[in-house]
């Protein structure tokens, strides 16, 4: 599907924002910084302007934007005085690798159920009100408008820059940060901190060949992919924290304070990291010249952020927030540690490299500090996850272990980091120079062939069933007028098209009610109790047709208005013979 002039400009725009990051990232490290964390670092520093100053003091985030432009200027000031260039070859080099994976997905709109839920309704936000949600502002549309803004912050710098609010920059941004892990990883596998044709490798084992890889999460506005190259990135910080030097201290204070930046539940990820790095100082018997004051310091930029945005957030809410203890969820204990096995024996190869790693770093002491680091932080954040089963979610949801791969995907970068550590050295010591030519060739050619033709698993956003919805709410939104309620009843899905339905009818609140398959057989009295303007039937069963007192077609959608004698259709828009609207739930 080829871009159009509006997606490519936003990709423009987003390659723009990415470009000041950089520059202020590789600014403030020094000559002594991890190149490879320059788009990270520069990107903590802006999203924790936006929250202290945006989040706390309420100055208005076009103001923000500004102070970052003019960061980034000053940045490139310096670099040039110091005779560097903007991005060093390093970085083109794999930015260039991961081209074609940019390209296949220049043309991609959002489709996943939490990104119309709030992600993209709290970046809308700050487009429409140039400010965070809180007392003295519009109530937001979001589920959960408390959400750590770090991601959302990327939206509002592109959209700012282009002039108009732009969705689908998020799985681009995504796909930056995945380059930057990549080329960290070439320099743990090799050694030294040269990428030559050794960029493709990483590219790819970031995304084709990385355990965790899950397209719907990564070519999405989550913040799945932000946490876990923050976390990998961190780690690898971390264990250089004490090897001296202001731009090592500083580039791991920056990126660790990402992590309370862009979701709430990546505060056990900070505890487990640090408890990680102070273990495997005393596992190394004191050798390092550890200095809590340096670790102590190196916190206060993830301390002030979170301090800020919590603060924010009282004042306005919407966040989870953990149960009393007497409300835990003891009894399905047995059927969470179940539905955590299946998932564990689903995913065997992140499941089974994980242990393989903890089961190294238990069995002896690995040569590479990053291991038992890595086993640490798996062992605790799985526990964790047990916890959040008990005391956060609740009924299906913990039952069913919800999301428990998708938390687990958080660690996928630092995973794959160590794989690359420990294969480079089996690679140097059993001679894999000697073909390391054909290697590169190899790891060129399916850099370029495998988002091409891999394109039908990664355009997910091109399901028959929610193009048809998309096109047909464009439609129905030139039908409703202002503040109209309307009930959407899906009978045969889960709710995720009265949620799409809301988000692109507008800012606001559109859907009064939404029908599903769970709870359809209460149409009629949710009918009268919620009394809606208008009604979009999506799919049905014979008893909507019953209680709306019409005829309608099954092979169709149908907005209906309330009239004095009844129902009126208003317009139906026929499905395609070949398609099951019930098909893609989600």
């Amino acid at each position: 599907m080829v871009p159009s002039a509006a997606q490519l400009l936003s990709l423009a725009g987003l390659l723009a924002v990415a470009l000041g990051f950089t520059l202020i990232g590789a600014a403030l490290g020094g000559r002594d910084r991890l190149p490879e964390a320059d788009l990270p670092v520069g990107w903590a520093v802006v999203a924790g302007l936006f929250t202290v100053a945006g989040g706390v003091l309420d100055v208005p985030l076009t103001v923000l934007a500004v102070v970052s432009l003019v960061m980034a200027g000053g940045a490139a000031l310096v670099l040039w005085r110091r005779g560097e260039p903007p991005v060093d070859r390093g970085g083109v080099t794999v930015l260039l690798a991961m081209l074609p994976l940019l390209l296949t997905t220049a043309s991609m709109q959002p489709s996943q159920w939490d990104e119309f839920s709030q992600w993209l309704p709290n970046a809308r936000y700050l487009a429409l009100f140039d400010a965070f949600p809180g007392p003295s502002h519009p109530a937001s549309d979001s589920v959960f408008p408390g959400y750590p803004p770090g991601v959302t912050v990327v939206f509002y710098l592109v959209g700012r820059l282009i002039g108009h609010f732009t969705d689908t920059v998020a799985p681009w941004f995504n796909l930056l940060l995945l380059a930057a892990s990549a080329r960290l990883m070439v320099r743990l596998f090799r050694g030294d901190d040269t990428v030559g044709g050794g960029a493709a490798w990483g590219v790819l084992g970031v995304t084709i060949l990385a355990t965790t890889f899950v397209p719907k999460l990564v070519l999405s506005s989550y913040a799945d992919t932000a946490t876990a190259v923050a976390v990998g990135f961190s780690a690898v910080l971390g264990l250089r924290l004490w090897e001296g030097g202001r731009g090592r201290a500083l580039q791991f204070a920056l990126v660790f304070a990402l992590l309370p930046m862009t979701k709430q539940g990546n505060f056990a990820l900070m505890g487990l990291l640090v408890l990680a790095l102070d273990w495997e100082s005393w596992r190394q018997g004191g050798r390092w010249r550890l200095s809590w004051a340096i670790l102590a310091v190196a916190l206060v930029p993830a301390v002030v952020a979170t301090l800020a945005w919590r603060l924010h957030v009282s004042g306005s809410g919407g966040d989870m927030s953990i149960r009393a203890v007497s409300d835990w969820q003891w009894p399905l204990l047995p059927e969470i540690l179940t539905s955590m096995r299946h998932v564990a024996a689903a995913k065997g190869g992140y499941f089974g490299l994980g242990l393989v790693m903890v089961g190294l770093a238990a069995w002896r002491r690995p040569e590479h500090r990053l291991v038992p680091l890595f086993a640490v932080v798996f062992v605790g954040y799985n526990a964790f996850l047990l916890f959040v089963y008990l005391a956060i979610l609740g009924g299906y949801e913990s039952a069913n272990a919800a999301s428990f791969w998708r938390y687990n995907t958080h660690l996928g970068s630092l995973q794959m980091l160590v794989a690359a550590l420990l294969a480079g050295g089996l690679w140097r010591r059993f001679g894999g120079r000697r073909i390391g030519r054909a290697a590169m060739v190899v790891g060129g050619l399916a850099a370029v062939v495998v988002p091409f033709a891999g394109q039908k698993y990664i355009r997910f956003d091109l399901s028959p069933v929610k193009l048809h919805a998309r096109a047909t709410i464009a439609e129905m939104a030139g039908l409703l007028p202002a503040g109209a309620r309307l009930m959407v009843i899906d009978a045969h899905g889960t709710g995720f098209f009265s949620n799409y339905a809301n988000y692109h009818l507008g800012f606001g609140s559109h859907v009064v009610s939404s029908m599903t398959a769970f709870n359809a057989p209460a149409i009629a009295d949710q009918v009268a109790k919620v009394k809606p303007d208008f009604i979009w039937v999506r799919t049905q069963t014979p008893a909507v047709a019953a209680v709306l007192g019409q005829p309608l077609d099954e092979a169709a959608s149908h907005l209906l208005a309330r009239e004095a004698a009844g129902w009126r259709v208003l317009k139906s828009w026929p499905y395609p013979a070949d398609m099951d609207p019930a098909a893609d739930k989600d």
